[in-house]
């Protein structure tokens, strides 16, 4: 084995852990960010069904564009 090849030094090694650590937190944000959204657009849908119960159960007309 070549011992002068850049693969051993310390500083590659480092550098190249580094870089990984940086893919890693970026692939863990656009995970959170989407886990995020999924969860805000859920519970969105399940205070619209709320209502819409709510406003079927006090016999309110709901106007919608869907008409």
């Amino acid at each position: 084995m070549n011992s002068q090849s850049p693969i051993y030094s310390f500083k590659f090694t480092i550098s190249w852990i580094i870089v990984y650590s940086l893919i890693v937190i970026a692939l863990i944000q656009l995970i959170n960010i989407f886990i995020a959204l999924y969860i805000g657009l859920w519970i969105l849908n399940l205070i619209i069904e709320l209502t819409e119960r709510l406003f079927l159960r006090f016999g309110k007309r709901l106007v919608t564009v869907e008409e």
